[in-house]
């Protein structure tokens, strides 16, 4: 038999519609400082697991199989395809934001072999393999805390501001929320997001420097990032990611490997 009450771990999700609205740069930190509190007992119960010399496989799958049971309920309670994928979205950041920082909280620190990061990993494959499309990562309070720091996106920054567009144009917070909610929670999202930021600053730099940068920006919006606002209003997580991919690479090819044959 388990360890943890299981009924209170599946319950855990009854929350996710309150702390996705509290996630925020502002609310985050004491969001989920109030979710810790208000589920002491069940944290309690985790920490006294985590003492014992190693996990018992038996309890990891029974865990990870009573939060994805219970969202499956949730997914499927939804009565239209988009709203079942925003849910899913909405489960999966949650989860990724609250409920695996927490597990990894009880031991108080990140450490792979760690009993706490074990069953964190257990959730994360017992994920994959129920929403394959929708795999997640874990990661603690401190690195998701340290990602509201992340800068702009460069290069859909720069196109808008190009074409004129507000700061805070409607294309500009739906591409940075799909980045925020949902890529960095994707398998391998962070690593794209991160490789990203490595080179976007040194493109946008190097369009600036172009006698024809509007139309290239131009280009840009009419080629890629329209069509990527479209996905992300249609549901279409995938997609976007591989047209925003698709346009980061023939950036790169252009601005970066061009650039530095030309400085051999």
């Amino acid at each position: 038999m388990s360890k943890i009450d299981l009924e209170a771990v599946a319950a855990l999700l009854d929350q996710e519609e309150l702390r996705v609205k509290e996630f925020g740069r502002d609310t985050y930190a004491d969001s989920f400082e109030t979710f810790l509190e208000d589920n002491k007992e069940l944290w309690d119960s985790f920490r006294r697991l985590f003492q014992e010399e190693n996990n018992d496989e038996e309890t990891e799958k029974a865990v990870a199989d009573a939060l994805v049971q219970r969202a499956q309920k949730m997914i499927e309670a939804q009565e239209k395809r988009v709203k079942k994928e925003q849910k899913q979205l909405n489960i999966n950041l949650y989860v990724v934001s609250y409920v695996l920082p927490a597990i990894i909280e009880c031991q108080g620190y990140q450490k792979k072999d760690s009993n706490a990061c074990k069953m964190a990993d257990a959730i994360c494959q017992a994920w994959k393999v129920a929403f394959p499309k929708y795999a997640i990562q874990y990661a603690d309070f401190a690195s998701i805390q340290s990602g509201f720091k992340q800068k702009l996106c460069y290069v859909t920054t720069a196109v808008c501001k190009a074409l004129h567009k507000p700061q805070n144009c409607p294309e500009l917070i739906a591409l940075k929320k799909y980045r925020d909610e949902y890529l960095l929670h994707q398998e391998g999202g962070e690593q794209v997001v991160r490789e990203y930021y490595n080179i976007a600053p040194t493109i946008v730099k190097r369009i600036d420097k172009d006698s024809a940068s509007e139309e290239k920006y131009q280009y840009l919006w009419e080629h890629y990032l329209k069509f990527c606002v479209a996905m992300i209003e249609a549901g279409q997580f995938e997609e976007c990611r591989e047209k925003y991919e698709e346009m980061v690479e023939e950036l790169r090819k252009q601005y970066i490997i061009t650039n530095r044959k030309e400085n051999v």
